[in-house]
């Protein structure tokens, strides 16, 4: 852990919270994606999901000023002073109202027009995919506007509030599902317009806290112009970043519907589904780190900095391998269990995807660091042109006739790629980082740790059982609990399993 002891417990007890956060949203989530399915239809959840992607797209430029906004109201909480947080808070809602007219201008011209001209979205439903679309825009550019008040929150790493209020908002998602049930009309049309009654809702609900919490929150004249001047620098670097990762996602979605249909997009949809759980409790557990890294790397305490990046990377590899066997080996009767209609492609889509999750999550603590610093030009050039080999290559692939899911398959290897990158430039950044024994501890570990579980699930798999329950229990539970104690033996140190257990002993006598 690192040497900071006050840092540890609040890293500690905000890991907790956002785990609790993730069980919760998971749960809901679950129900409330089999519920949506079941209501709208296999078609209606493509098309939401397609017309949906066309916002995302838009919305890259939201996402790299959202990153500008979290690197500079971070620094500023290490190293600044009352007055200069709120000229930063200011000047990124400032910065955020010219990106929401932006995006506004987008959506409303190659936005609509690939709505009723691009897609491939049956005619009959042209009518409801375009009301669909302009509540998507709306809710996109109250997003926008949100995004400076979500990154105050988790920049103060209040992660309390950011996870009660991420547990009203899959509440209230499920809550409208079943008044979707009760309403008469077009299901998809009234599913949206609800959405968009969450959406609103969610912003008074930030607003007031952050107004009532933080004195940064407090509107001010913008009067620091230099200051905008470099967040819209920092931006615009991240932009090429973030539009490449769009381009990896939303870009692809769009060549699967265009090689394929909407049926094929609902598969990518609950792939994304079942592996944004499994990476929400990765997510999670790196959000706790995050804001520390950034605040160690800005008081270029390259000791800890070092410290949070390895044990951030080693446990989020960790993370993802106690669900990747259940996953791979069980996720048809998973979806067999879970959804009434499962649609084509949907294992294939999943299998892969948590395959490709798994690389993210070991890279994340690496652009954590790189995103920190304020000159991000040169790492942005060379990760967007990386990126971008997602969407060449996929279209390459599909025009030769693959199946679908050799999108995902790219993506992988896409991802491989990134790694070597971004390890090389942390390394110019943090002259104590070695690249050597980080791809040892993370990634070879990795592989030792799943080499027993992999072989005892193979074996147990091949059994010729009598009930799909007994089958899904044994395997699913016997590889988790296999991993489990694999990465207790193999991937936790000595001084790491005393923490960890001094910790429950603590826990015990206090109870």
């Amino acid at each position: 852990m690192p040497n900071n002891s006050v840092n540890t417990k609040r890293i500690a007890k905000n890991t907790i919270l956002l785990y609790f956060r993730q069980i919760v949203c998971m749960i809901v989530g679950l129900y409330t994606m089999r519920v949506v399915l079941d209501v709208l239809g296999t078609e209606n959840y493509g098309i939401y999901n397609i017309v949906g992607s066309i916002i995302i797209l838009f919305s890259f430029l939201n996402n790299g000023l959202g990153n500008a906004t979290k690197r500079y109201i971070t620094s500023e909480i290490a190293v600044g002073t009352d007055e200069s947080r709120q000229e930063v808070f200011n000047a990124a809602v400032v910065a955020h109202l010219i990106i929401a007219a932006i995006i506004l201008v987008f959506a409303e011209t190659i936005g609509l027009w690939a709505v009723n001209y691009f897609l491939n979205i049956p005619q009959e439903r042209m009518f409801a995919a375009n009301v669909v679309y302009q509540f998507s825009v709306m809710a996109a550019l109250i997003g926008i506007m949100q995004s400076p008040f979500s990154s105050a929150i988790i920049a103060h790493e209040k992660m309390n509030v950011y996870a009660y209020f991420s547990i009203f908002d899959v509440v209230f998602k499920l809550l409208i599902v079943f008044l979707v049930q009760a309403l008469t009309g077009d299901k998809l049309i009234v599913y949206s317009v609800l959405v968009f009654c969450v959406y609103i809702l969610n912003v008074i609900i930030y607003r007031i806290y952050c107004y009532k919490t933080f004195k940064m929150c407090k509107w001010k004249r913008v009067r620091n112009k230099p200051l905008l001047k470099k967040i819209f620098t920092y931006t615009s670097w991240s932009l090429f970043g973030q539009g490449a990762v769009v381009a990896s996602n939303q870009g692809v979605a769009m060549l699967i519907n265009i090689f394929y249909n909407v049926s094929v997009n609902a598969a990518m949809g609950i792939s994304t589904s079942v592996t944004r759980i499994v990476n929400g409790f990765v997510t999670n557990f790196q959000q706790a780190f995050n804001p520390q890294i950034t605040k160690s790397y800005v008081n270029k305490n390259f000791s800890d900095l070092t410290d949070l990046v390895w044990k951030t990377s080693r446990y989020s590899s960790y993370l993802v391998l106690v669900f990747l066997l259940p996953v791979c080996f069980e996720v048809e009767d998973l979806l067999d269990i879970w959804l009434v209609d499962v649609p084509d492609y949907s294992v294939e889509f999943c299998i892969l995807s948590i395959i490709s999750i798994y690389f993210e999550a070991i890279t994340a603590p690496l652009w954590m660091i790189l995103c920190s610093d304020a000159d991000i030009k040169k790492y942005q050039l060379t990760v967007s042109a990386i990126f971008m080999l997602n969407l060449v290559l996929s279209w390459a692939f599909l025009k030769l006739g693959s199946a679908p899911y050799i999108v995902t398959a790219v993506r992988i290897c896409v991802n491989v790629v990134l790694i070597v990158a971004r390890l090389f430039f942390v390394r110019a950044k943090v002259a104590s980082f070695n690249i050597l024994k980080w791809s040892y501890d993370v990634f070879v570990k990795s592989v030792l740790i799943i080499a027993l579980p992999l072989i005892v699930t193979i074996v147990l798999y091949s059994i010729d059982y009598s009930n799909i329950w007994i089958r899904l229990l044994m395997v699913s539970g016997i590889s988790f609990l296999l991993t489990s104690l694999s990465i207790w033996v193999l991937g936790i140190k000595k001084s790491e399993r005393v923490f960890f257990i001094n910790i429950i002993k603590n826990r015990a006598l206090h109870k």
